[in-house]
């Protein structure tokens, strides 16, 4: 006859302590530029910031060009429109969060390395969570030089969500539909 055993699962004793609630989401920020993938990770942001009843935060870092000299001052032109192209992202990015029902919505645009701003406005701000695209580098690209995702990610005090892009599906091939070249003569 065969001995019957017993599960761990029929203990009475727990196996683990049951780990602690999940802390709300109170405040969330979103990196954005214009691009695809940042477009991606504030549709995110979005939806987590409605689900939630979280504040939003969108920041926009313009990146300082690497310059020794500027004469005739057209770095600094170059400098002022890409400030005004971040503005209006910003701008959109807020108008698009309030219309998809987010109700408290604040914009931050600033300058310079963008990690580094983004680690400093993390370290100002202290949201929650901080939402952003994957730009998908190649791996000689992030070897040599480096991903803005990566050096947020292991600087940030706080979790951070990166939106990548759906996978693509290999293509399929058609079903054979045509009967009369399958046919076998018996």
């Amino acid at each position: 006859m065969a001995k019957l055993t017993r599960s761990p699962l029929d203990s009475a004793e727990p196996v683990s302590p049951a780990p602690p609630p999940a802390r709300p989401l109170r405040s969330i920020a979103v990196a954005v530029d214009g691009s695809v993938p940042a477009r991606r990770a504030l549709n995110v942001a979005i939806d987590l910031a409605r689900l939630s009843s979280a504040t939003l935060a969108v920041v926009g870092v313009v990146p300082a060009p690497r310059v020794y000299s500027d004469s005739g001052g057209a770095v600094m032109q170059v400098l002022a429109e890409n400030r005004r192209e971040f503005e209006r992202i910003l701008a959109q990015a807020g108008e698009t969060a309030r219309a998809a029902g987010v109700t408290h919505v604040t914009s931050d645009a600033r300058e310079g390395a963008i990690a580094e701003e983004l680690l400093a406005f993390l370290e100002e701000r202290r949201p929650d969570l901080l939402v952003m695209g994957a730009r998908g580098l190649s791996t000689t690209g992030r070897l040599l030089l480096g991903s803005v995702s990566d050096g947020v990610v292991h600087h940030a005090r706080c979790s951070v969500l990166i939106v990548r892009p759906p996978a693509e599906l290999p293509p399929v091939a058609p079903p054979n539909l045509d009967r009369t070249t399958t046919r076998r003569k018996h």
